[in-house]
């Protein structure tokens, strides 16, 4: 006769999972997920007195976080995606997963004139023209437009919303277009005569569209990057002299990425960080 299984114990229970359990489970460093939990990453787990309990959605998480460092993602940047989801953003857009795309490419929106109306309402017909020539919808159709990046859409919503006039959003967004334009076209450049002209030419053509995809993750992501870090730096030079400076400054250091991971994914807090 067959023995009994035995019962589950408390680690193997939902929600029940230590934090040792729960890295043995995960194939990750305490220290890391201490560190998740620092950046907001990580749920808290249910107390139990003094001890933190861990369950199936605190896994589920992590597995995503691993999976998403995998396709290329910065942990500010991670962050960020989980914050818009559980704000109610649809993941899949947010992650561009479609359709082979970069993970930091988003899936363009097509929407009627009444759903647009419904993101941002103060989009009358002028402003719709403005819009469009800023590069933040283009005209689909007879009553349909194409948002081709819907975090801008977004922005530009809850900027209107704090009570920032629609025109200055729109010079924002403007802008960002216009340098970013000038941007691809010098990287283009760069990229026929340094890479695209010497590789054809050593008759290796043919690897290059398997280059092209992976630099084409790896400029966005590192673009991404690094446009964080300088417009961080950039906001807090200009703080010395902005209305309310100090707050400033503050809501910088409340979104600052106070961590490095090393080679092999263990999160540490930078030199000099508390």
């Amino acid at each position: 006769m067959a023995p009994q299984a035995e019962a589950a114990g408390p680690a193997d229970a939902p929600d029940q999972l230590t934090i040792d359990d729960l890295a043995r489970r995960v194939e990750l460093p305490v220290r890391t997920i201490r560190e998740y939990h620092t950046m907001r990453l990580l749920p808290p787990p249910l107390r139990q007195g003094r001890v933190g309990l861990y369950g199936g959605r605190h896994i589920e998480r992590l597995q995503l976080i691993k999976a998403l460092q995998r396709r290329g993602y910065s942990l500010a940047g991670i962050r960020d995606l989980l914050g818009a989801w559980e704000r109610g953003s649809d993941l899949t857009t947010l992650l561009g997963v479609g359709g082979g795309e970069a993970p930091l490419d988003e899936t363009p929106l097509r929407l009627t004139r009444a759903e647009l109306l419904d993101r941002l309402p103060a989009l009358d017909d002028s402003a719709l023209s403005r819009a469009s020539q800023s590069g933040l919808i283009r005209p689909h159709g007879d009553d349909h437009f194409l948002v081709r990046s819907p975090a801008l859409l977004g922005l530009v919503a809850d900027g209107v919303h704090l009570g920032v006039p629609l025109s200055e959003m729109l010079d924002l967004t403007e802008t960002l277009s216009q340098d970013l334009s000038a941007l691809a076209d010098k990287l283009a450049g760069l990229i026929v005569t340094a890479v695209w002209e010497p590789v054809s030419a050593s008759g290796r053509a043919g690897e290059l569209p398997d280059l092209f995809r992976r630099g084409r993750l790896l400029i966005l992501q590192g673009a991404a990057s690094t446009l964080a870090d300088r417009l961080a730096a950039a906001l807090a030079g200009r703080a010395a002299t902005a209305t309310n400076g100090g707050r400033l400054l503050a809501a910088l250091e409340e979104i600052r990425v106070g961590a490095v991971a090393d080679a092999a994914g263990t999160i540490h807090r930078l030199e000099g960080d508390r």
